[in-house]
């Protein structure tokens, strides 16, 4: 009975010095303190709608990026949060928002929890006629 209650507690130990590493965002991903970088982003204004179009480019050399957001601000000041789509097989994340997005914000998320902001970017005016 000693020798398997003596096991038990070093199975325990090497279960608890295995685990130690892990953390973050997801389990199993290496440690990561290096938040994703996000490039400029690109703002243009859809022909005959006036939406806006945002596309920028994020990436992470640690985790990987787990989401890119855009904050979002209209008339109202309280930024609206917006996913943005990965074009497939590229860094390039994109998203189109309403006409009437006057400033925005691109956050990046990767996969071990660190976040980046970009700087805010003030939306060109629609086109005339409004």
């Amino acid at each position: 009975m000693k020798r398997t209650t003596t096991a038990l507690t070093a199975l325990g130990w090497m279960a608890v010095a295995l685990l130690a590493g892990c953390g973050g965002a997801e389990k199993g991903l290496p440690f990561d303190p290096t938040p994703p970088v996000i490039g400029a982003p690109a703002v243009t204004r859809e022909a005959g709608t006036n939406r806006v179009l945002v596309q920028v480019q994020a990436f992470d050399v640690g985790t990987g990026v787990a989401s890119v957001t855009v904050l979002a601000v209209g008339v109202d000041t309280t930024p609206t949060p917006v996913a943005m789509q990965q074009v497939p097989g590229t860094e390039q994340y994109q998203a189109t928002l309403p006409a009437s997005t006057v400033r925005l914000q691109v956050k990046a998320v990767d996969r071990g929890g660190n976040e980046a902001l970009s700087a805010e970017i003030r939306v060109p005016p629609p086109a005339p006629p409004f």
